[in-house]
């Protein structure tokens, strides 16, 4: 028997996802995945050509001509682009292999429901740019996290970015990924997956708030901005 994977019969529904892969051969699963780099590099570019991002690029407005300034803009977009690429691959293949060594679940067995969680982030995101483009503001926090919390009572970066990470989607990927897995397993420590699955994501908010600490404005400008203001 077939099964066509599609995003609104499973996502939220990850017991008959498990299910249907356990009894049936699932189609269309890798035309999905092309649908969402190309729906990632889309979203990330309009983020990019709004202005989401692209702080660092302000200054230089006044110290580089029309062309350098332009030309500044297409390479922070292009950036953008490939970075939303390295975004879904992490989320979808990466996350996917970590859960595999970790849990001992087969690697191919984690795609489909991995590809829906990745989903489920792309969608958050397009709501906060939604949000942010319908107000006219844009914050390096999102309303959805415990972010603008955390910079209301705390003032360290890491602590702001490591909240921000953490947020309803967040909790809602640990609630399938939970569901699903033990419907495709026989996993008998309920307890031990739930906590193994909290640890990897807030390892993952751990990392990427400390990306968020590195002085990539500095290192931007020090590229682009290279000396060809004051001429």
């Amino acid at each position: 028997m077939f099964f066509n994977f599609t995003f609104r019969h499973f996502l939220t529904n990850p017991r008959r996802l498990a299910f249907e892969l356990e009894n049936s051969t699932m189609r269309g699963f890798w035309k999905r995945v092309i649908l969402v780099f190309i729906a990632s590099m889309m979203l990330f570019s309009l983020r990019s050509l709004w202005g989401v991002n692209t702080e660092s690029l302000t200054p230089l407005m006044t110290t580089m001509s029309t062309a350098d300034y332009t030309l500044a803009r297409y390479a922070s977009l292009f950036g953008s682009m490939f970075w939303s690429l390295l975004y879904v691959a992490f989320h979808l293949f990466g996350v996917a292999y970590v859960l595999s060594f970790i849990i001992g679940i087969p690697f191919k067995k984690l795609l489909p429901m991995q590809l829906l969680m990745t989903s489920l982030l792309l969608i958050e995101k397009a709501l906060v740019f939604l949000v942010f483009y319908m107000t006219g503001t844009a914050t390096n926090v999102s309303f959805l996290s415990f972010g603008p919390l955390a910079a209301t009572f705390l003032e360290l970066p890491f602590s702001i970015f490591f909240f921000n990470q953490l947020t309803l989607t967040t909790a809602m990927i640990i609630g399938y990924q939970y569901t699903y897995i033990r419907t495709a397993t026989d996993i008998s420590k309920k307890g031990r997956l739930l906590f193994t699955l909290i640890a990897i994501h807030i390892l993952m908010a751990i990392f990427t708030a400390s990306i968020g600490l590195l002085p990539i404005e500095s290192l931007f400008n020090s590229i682009v901005g290279g000396g060809a203001g004051h001429e």
